[in-house]
């Protein structure tokens, strides 16, 4: 930690319970930090991010376990913890002296907002990092001093009195991404990266082997970069290895900034990490998201991206048959390649590399108001 930076504000931050919203929120609060505003974050019993702040010099807190899913039993258990969750969240605020509130949308959120909401002095923060809001946002949006959205069709469809505190801003990305060395890989094609990510793996990677089988060609334009887990990694080498594919296979990347800014075109979920990488990249892709019932917003996402001609989206195999999943999965590498530049443009348009600055400043504004 920069001990030389004055502390100005002290900065919670909460409903953290996935990757993605730990990487957006890792990233901004690094840049806060620069601004002498710290945070420090609220996470529940044994969260697996607990060390991975710890060890990029932020304090952690810990809650007690609050439920999570969005089933009738969660519901009332969420109604059970309620009342002793926010006592045990006021100490917190009071023992921090925590200024601000900043929400990325998890449930573990509910009790530390609804605290915030009765403490004078307190702000409450609310980040969306999906094209869809969530469940909390919905909750807290008018108790909220701010609401922070990544795309303004968002601002654009909410109410008037959310519009007048909303504020367009991206998806924080991580300063290792954008500052990423890129990968040597020696070859005169163009570059076709697969991101598996950790949900559905096996699934994503039987995909990728119809489409070749089917469509043999696309080895002849592309050089495959492969990522996936330790599950289907050396499955993945022997079948390219055996079919003399000019490929590159990787586990689950530390970084995907390097192989992210030599591919011509990436074939991924719709993650809201990974959008906001491409984005601030500037690399179109082919986006495969899962069902519903297993995510709630990739759908969404990649519907947003498609229609924005940034991406294009194969849906999901509840919706649509493997044969036509392969086939259209074929069809928009083709029409990537005919397309490429505008659909650049298209995301130049969409400054994410600069998403935490923007954020940021806005964060240091709003704190400087003074009370609600």
């Amino acid at each position: 930690m920069d001990n030389a930076i004055e502390t100005k504000y002290m900065m919670l931050m909460t409903g953290i319970n996935t990757r993605e919203q730990q990487k957006a929120a890792l990233a901004l609060a690094n840049t806060l930090r620069l601004r002498g505003i710290m945070s420090v974050f609220a996470l529940m019993q044994g969260s697996i991010f607990a060390k991975i702040f710890s060890e990029k010099g932020y304090e952690v807190v810990f809650t007690s376990n609050f439920p999570q899913s969005r089933g009738l039993l969660s519901r009332i258990g969420r109604m059970l913890k309620m009342q002793s969750c926010v006592q045990e969240a006021t100490r917190i605020l009071k023992v921090k002296g925590i200024n601000a509130v900043l929400s990325f949308g998890g449930f573990s959120a509910y009790p530390l907002l609804e605290a915030a909401s009765k403490k004078n002095g307190v702000k409450i923060l609310l980040f969306e990092e999906n094209f869809a809001v969530s469940r909390c946002g919905e909750d807290f949006m008018k108790k909220a001093d701010r609401i922070y959205l990544p795309f303004e069709a968002m601002q654009e469809g909410i109410e008037y009195e959310f519009y007048k505190k909303s504020f367009v801003g991206g998806i924080p990305v991580e300063r290792d991404v954008l500052r990423a060395e890129p990968a040597e890989i020696l070859t005169k094609k163009r570059k076709l990266l697969i991101l598996t990510c950790k949900k559905e793996t096996k699934e994503m990677n039987t995909m990728i082997r119809e489409l070749i089988v089917k469509y043999p060609e696309i080895t002849r334009d592309f050089h495959i970069i492969h990522e996936t887990g330790d599950r289907e990694i050396a499955a993945i080498q022997r079948y390219y290895e055996t079919n003399k594919i000019e490929s590159t296979c990787e586990m689950f990347f530390d970084n995907r900034g390097s192989y992210c800014k030599i591919a011509d075109i990436i074939i991924a979920r719709p993650n809201s990490d990974i959008i906001s990488e491409l984005i601030a990249l500037k690399k179109p892709a082919i986006y495969l998201p899962l069902p519903k019932n297993k995510d709630y917003f990739q759908k969404q996402n990649a519907v947003f991206m498609a229609k924005k001609s940034m991406g294009f989206i194969v849906e999901d195999a509840k919706s649509v048959n493997a044969g036509v999943r392969v086939r259209k999965l074929y069809s928009f590498l083709n029409t990537y390649l005919k397309n490429e530049d505008n659909m650049k443009r298209n995301m130049a348009e969409l400054d994410f590399e600069n998403s935490s600055a923007r954020i940021a400043d806005d964060i240091e504004k709003t704190l400087k108001s003074g009370k609600k």
